[in-house]
């Protein structure tokens, strides 16, 4: 799910700057001064020329903070970024799969993480450190040759591109609809990584080119989409204690990519939806509603559960009328976030 790639992406990072901070304390051999300030203060440092080098200068009170600033500057010409838009939330899911249930419950801080670099900045290093005598601030400067970020860059190029042919040669082979349209994706999502890592590798070389992809990135997604829209997939809606739910999942599954039926007698997978609701109750003059979404994938035979998927629900309102609208706009917003990501990883 996306809250775990999110968590393994901010443990990769944490590890990532802790590695490269003892990597530099164990290459550095800079001596402290606190003469006057060295050229790479201010400006390109000579030892170190641009064409050569990327180079980070970072600032602070105590001597690591300043070295561990000045790596991550120099990690930021990678587009290495975190950006986070945090809410707290209460995020509870109940999943199943080949017959094993498990419920994940969590009060956690939800954020959309933008990790576009990492094995590439292996190899960086603080080459000189200086204090201020003036005010006592501690300097870094961090460096990286560009011919070894380079190469760092296309190993993961390379390692992205046979992952995403092997993608296609097994979708290739498959006759489950389902199944070839979980390769497509995972192709789709590595030539999207490796897109990124084109980007950041111009930064790097010098004549601005990187290395050329071997697919394109829109005849991948086209091949998906005409995966997606030859799956056969029926909605069924089991229970719907408020009201709107087999419109809102057509909408869904449309947007998802599917060609979508509500004719029970066509021959498909099924798309059944349940929406079970608690009973309004009123709290410090405030009017609150609950709910369970439930999605399941039923096979081919009408019988047999693939996967399914619940989250519950909760929305409140001055008034007990604006309850339902916004139940079902909450549905509409769950389903239309999370109903591929699901169902593909049924078939994973």
């Amino acid at each position: 799910m996306v809250y775990g790639k999110v968590m393994k992406s901010i443990i990769r990072f944490k590890i990532l700057l802790a590695t490269l901070l003892i990597t530099a304390c164990m290459q550095s051999t800079a001596i402290m001064s606190t003469s006057d300030a060295p050229e790479w203060v201010h400006g390109e440092p000579d030892m170190y020329p641009n064409f050569k080098y990327l180079s980070a200068t970072g600032s602070a009170a105590k001597a690591e903070q300043a070295k561990a600033r000045a790596l991550s500057n120099l990690a930021k010409i990678f587009e290495v970024q975190i950006r986070e838009v945090s809410t707290t939330s209460q995020d509870t899911q109940s999943l199943k799969k080949d017959g094993v249930e498990t419920v994940q419950s969590s009060a956690r801080i939800a954020s959309t993480v933008n990790l576009k670099t990492d094995k590439m900045v292996q190899g960086a290093r603080i080459a000189e450190q200086w204090q201020s005598s003036a005010d006592l601030t501690y300097y870094a400067l961090a460096v990286l040759d560009r011919a070894q970020a380079g190469n760092n860059i296309r190993v993961e190029m390379r390692r992205l591109d046979e992952e995403t042919q092997y993608a296609l040669d097994q979708q290739v082979k498959r006759s489950d609809v389902l199944l070839k349209i979980s390769d497509l994706h995972k192709a789709n999502s590595l030539q999207q990584d490796r897109q990124t890592l084109q980007k950041t590798l111009k930064i790097i070389d010098v004549k601005g080119k990187g290395a050329s992809a071997r697919w394109n990135l829109a005849e991948l997604s086209e091949q998906l989409q005409q995966a997606l829209r030859s799956l056969p997939m029926i909605t069924v809606v089991k229970v719907d204690d408020i009201g709107g739910l087999n419109t809102i999942l057509q909408g869904a599954a449309a947007k998802a990519g599917f060609s979508v039926t509500d004719n029970t007698a066509s021959s498909g997978y099924q798309l059944a939806a349940s929406l079970e609701a608690q009973q309004p109750i009123i709290k410090d003059d405030w009017h609150w509603l609950r709910a369970t979404l439930k999605i399941e994938l039923i096979a081919q035979d009408g019988i047999t559960v693939i996967g399914y998927q619940s989250w519950p629900l909760k929305v409140s309102a001055s008034n007990d009328s604006q309850l339902q609208p916004r139940m079902l706009k909450a549905v509409d917003k769950k389903l239309k976030q999370e109903l591929l990501n699901s169902l593909l990883e049924f078939a994973a």
